[in-house]
């Protein structure tokens, strides 16, 4: 990388930053919809993409993750605000949250049952 390159603004790193969070938080749930979209199909229901995502809303706590967006705009702009992160690409700064999100989770995340 040049030395030249321009760096992301605070508010480009932020929202980066909040979009890997999102995809880190979002992920599961996408696998467990899909896994459950081929027990639908199996019982001879194929649902609209409206009714599924209004079924997934429901199943899986919509209005929790409102309140964990407005969480991770939070945390991405104390990140970059008191760690001075900086980053190239839109790309690295995605990474970065869904890293830091990841991480978080493990520290303070429930731990798996044995």
């Amino acid at each position: 990388m040049n030395a030249s390159e321009a760096l992301l603004s605070f508010g480009s790193a932020v929202g980066w930053m909040v979009v890997g969070i999102l995809i880190s938080l979002v992920l599961p749930v996408a696998v467990k919809a899909l896994q459950n979209k081929g027990r639908l199909e199996a019982a001879g229901q194929s649902p609209t993409l409206g009714a599924r995502v209004a079924a997934a809303w429901v199943q899986y706590g919509g209005n929790r993750y409102l309140i964990v967006l407005v969480a991770a705009v939070v945390v991405a702009a104390v990140l970059v605000f008191v760690l001075n992160l900086q980053f190239h690409t839109p790309r690295d700064a995605a990474l970065a949250g869904f890293g830091w999100e990841s991480l978080v989770n493990k520290l303070f995340g429930s731990s798996p049952k044995a």
